[in-house]
């Protein structure tokens, strides 16, 4: 549990407040912190710190899943390079588009320093 989680449980606040609750903003959008990228989060179905919008758990809480800056960055460009087969076949993006090559450059290279068999958890 991590100390946020832990302090609103003591005071008997719901773990279930996003940032983006009032502002209807997420501060977490990758241009705006990058160094916290959401795509590097866990999926976690009726948990409520999801993002209503992106589905990921809120990188609010990145220190309940013990998870680290560097950490979300590996798990978001291993995520996004699975993704983009699935685009390429869906016709949004192309192979020789500027955002597939960098996109596939970032995977490949996590992906040869992060080994599936060695770091199941970035998977």
């Amino acid at each position: 549990m991590g100390i946020r989680s832990f302090f609103n449980k003591l005071l008997g606040k719901r773990d279930s407040i996003l940032p983006c609750i009032h502002s209807h903003e997420c501060p977490y959008e990758y241009e705006k912190e990058p160094e916290r990228d959401i795509e590097g989060m866990p999926f976690a179905n009726g948990d409520r710190r999801s993002c209503p919008e992106y589905g990921h758990i809120c990188p609010e809480f990145m220190e309940d899943f013990g998870l680290t800056v560097e950490e979300l960055n590996i798990r978001a460009a291993i995520h996004c390079g699975g993704l983009m087969d699935y685009f390429v076949q869906e016709g949004t993006v192309t192979k020789d588009s500027q955002v597939y090559i960098e996109v596939m450059k970032k995977y490949k290279e996590m992906t040869e320093k992060y080994p599936m068999n060695k770091y199941p958890q970035y998977y």
